[in-house]
């Protein structure tokens, strides 16, 4: 690969990042208005159902196109080939798309029966008609991440969401302000989908006319005969099941809440209405944990290439250090970000949501930012080694421990048994992908004394919000929020100040960070007067 084409694709690839992360954002942020302004029942509503669309989005984004495009890739400098690969996916990827949509269309009274609330139906209906629009985004997309054209991906993935979360905010406006019941305000929400997924495709549809015109690729020319596509779709469908489920592994989560945790708590006696309303308390910690997981998306997006490239090459030390400097950080931010939300996580709940309420809830479920990071950074580095069956592998099986216990759990403890039981699941999952990644990185990867200073610098960075939220807490949204931003400036400042004194991260390790020459020199100062 030429210099030029190797910009090229870091160019785009950082477009991409951006994109993703933007969307990330998007997706956790706009939770909060919405529940402002349709309060925790109809939170409920939508969160119950929202699991679906993230079936699609993770199909139509983070599954089916990183599939095709790798798929392209191995058939390089064989149009022939790519086009019989094109037209063997776009025929699995409807036949996967439509039959989704006539599940969910045609089932969606059962579905929602089964979710222990009928009047989830139309909302199922509505997003239904997501994966109508999945097979071309999803084409389209791989069609030009195959060629290292990474724009129209990112700009539709942007405009898609932008779309989606103004509509949500507009429809939960107006449902409230014209008194419509919650379901029906949730419907107006949900449709936002739609129109954002129809905007996509006409931006990807452009850029596809665009690239005709100027000599690009075309998908439709000849009709290959069915010898030629034997075993494509096959071989599509296998790596895009591994990857799709590794993707949406919080959202299968999700699901499984959706199906047991309001019908379990009703089911036990808790009254209908109440148990709506523990239920969106509960979905609060939702947008919480995907905001703490932007960062180590991100890590994920930066280091992998880098970890992938070592083994390629076969760069044994390169690797090693590479794939130890992935869990140090994660381990370090997540760690940090799971520890902070825990302690913060009173005011921060009032300042959000409006009221405190399941504040204990929620505590026990932001372990899961800490396990999904590491996770995600494993899953990573396993698909960097060409092993993408076994995230997948250990996901499938930690969805099945999260719904066993969470029917344990439940019946006893309620919204809190929830958190647990998600805790749990992710701890299975965490545990069988640091098992396969120690059988394929024959090294000590994890330090203890490293470890034990990480203790040491979350200890320190906890002091002042304990002591402010034991000695005077503020009771109010306003001193709740004033409560919450300090508290995570102040201990987060206490963070990095041990975590640079006691060197968490080695002299070399800082070319990787944002800003790593400033902070290794602010290091060296700390470490120096240290020493005097």
């Amino acid at each position: 690969m030429s210099e030029r084409s190797i910009k090229n694709l870091m160019r785009g690839a950082m477009w991409l990042t951006v994109a993703s992360l933007i969307s990330k954002i998007l997706s956790a942020v706009y939770r909060v208005p919405f529940q402002n302004m349709v309060g925790d029942v109809g939170f409920y509503i939508f969160q119950q159902v929202y699991p679906i669309y993230g079936i699609a989005m993770t199909l139509a984004l983070g599954g089916f196109p990183v599939v095709i495009s790798k798929m392209l890739a191995e058939a390089q400098g064989d149009p022939r080939k790519q086009r019989i690969i094109l037209q063997a996916v776009y025929r699995m990827l409807k036949i996967i798309s439509y039959s989704c949509f006539v599940l969910f269309f045609i089932f969606a009274g059962w579905i929602a029966v089964m979710m222990g609330d009928p009047g989830l139906s139309e909302l199922i209906r509505i997003i239904s008609f997501v994966f109508l629009l999945t097979p071309q985004l999803s084409f389209l997309r791989g069609y030009f991440q195959g060629q290292e054209k990474m724009i129209p991906t990112a700009i539709s993935q942007t405009v898609e969401q932008t779309i989606r979360v103004a509509i949500i905010i507009i429809g939960a406006g107006i449902g409230t302000a014209a008194g419509f019941n919650l379901y029906t305000t949730g419907a107006l929400a949900m449709s936002g989908a739609i129109f954002g997924g129809t905007a996509a495709l006409w931006i990807l549809r452009h850029f596809y006319k665009v690239n005709l015109r100027s000599g690009g690729f075309k998908v439709w020319g000849t009709f290959p005969a069915k010898r030629e596509k034997r075993g494509i779709g096959r071989q599509f469908l296998k790596q895009s099941l591994a990857i799709c489920t590794v993707s949406a592994m919080l959202i299968l989560f999700q699901l499984v809440d959706s199906f047991q945790v309001y019908r379990l708590m009703v089911e036990n006696g808790i009254p209908d209405m109440l148990a709506k309303s523990l239920k969106g308390v509960y979905d609060r910690g939702q947008p919480i944990v995907q905001l703490g997981l932007v960062v180590s998306t991100g890590l994920a997006l930066a280091l992998v290439p880098m970890i992938t490239s070592a083994r390629v090459h076969r760069q044994k030390s390169q690797l090693r250090r590479s794939v130890t400097l992935a869990l140090k950080l994660t381990m370090i931010i997540a760690g940090a970000e799971t520890v902070g939300l825990i302690v913060i996580m009173r005011p921060l709940n009032q300042m959000l949501f409006e009221t405190s309420d399941g504040t204990l809830v929620l505590q026990l479920f932001m372990p899961a930012v800490f396990l999904s990071s590491l996770i995600i950074m494993i899953s990573s580095i396993l698909q960097g080694f060409g092993k993408i069956e076994v995230p997948a592998v250990a996901v499938a099986i930690g969805v099945v421990v999260k719904m066993i216990m969470n029917d344990l759990l439940i019946p006893k403890m309620g919204t809190a048994g929830a958190s647990v039981a998600t805790c749990i699941g992710l701890g299975v999952i965490l545990f069988l992908c640091f098992y396969a990644l120690k059988r394929n990185v024959r090294m000590p990867i994890v330090e203890w004394s490293q470890l034990a200073r990480l203790i040491g610098a979350l200890a320190f960075m906890v002091i002042i919000p304990c002591l402010w939220e034991i000695v005077a807490p503020m009771t109010s949204r306003l001193g709740s929020s004033f409560q919450a931003l300090v508290s995570a400036l102040l201990g987060g400042i206490v963070f990095l100040v041990f975590a640079l004194r006691y060197r968490l991260l080695g002299p070399k390790d800082f070319v990787f960070l944002p800003f790593g020459s400033k902070l290794l020199t602010i290091s060296k100062m700390v470490a120096r007067k240290n020493r005097k």
